[in-house]
């Protein structure tokens, strides 16, 4: 009998230091929750721990390339006036995180395509803007050309008016 009672604490404890060991991974919600916690605090550092925390998500990222470290270094790549932007990796990374097996909901899978959208969309809007640019730029060198034309044909009127100044005079 005490041989079964100890059998039984030693299966108790052992349940025990296993379940602590084995404690199932954060919901993977939550995860993507901390994860935009995390990209909101990151973007209101200074630049140089912005730099860290960069340098960390892509340590992170090639150590161990998981749709959690790729959602970490593509937010990283998108955070606004950090000199290391890089919209097209940042697109790459999120395009590869995967969806949930058997077709379940994955909230990592939706938080990369509504950034993949955002940042798809903020790429049109630079490319419509800069050919506004260009327009502006091609209207622009038209009329300094148009100036430089009416200058020159102002210069030609003055030369002759110059040239016909003495003889009107010489009667």
């Amino acid at each position: 009998m005490k041989r079964a009672g100890l059998l039984a604490a030693a299966a108790v404890v052992a349940l025990t230091a296993a379940c602590a060991v084995l404690q199932p991974p954060l919901d993977e919600a939550r995860e993507v929750a901390a994860t935009l916690a995390k990209y909101e605090r990151v973007a209101a550092l200074p630049a140089e721990e912005q730099r860290r925390e960069f340098a960390a998500a892509q340590a992170a990222y090639e150590q161990t390339p998981t749709d959690a470290t790729r959602l970490d270094l593509a937010l990283a790549l998108l955070l606004p006036r950090a000199p290391w932007r890089d919209d097209a990796r940042a697109q790459t990374l999120l395009a590869n995180v995967e969806a949930a097996p058997g077709g379940r909901h994955s909230a990592r899978r939706d938080l990369a395509q509504v950034v993949l959208k955002l940042v798809g969309e903020r790429q049109a809007a630079q490319r419509d803007e800069q050919r506004k640019v260009d327009q502006l730029l091609h209207q622009l060198r038209e009329e300094r050309q148009k100036t430089e034309e009416t200058q020159k044909k102002i210069e030609s009127l003055r030369a002759i008016d110059r040239e016909l100044r003495p003889r009107r005079k010489a009667p």
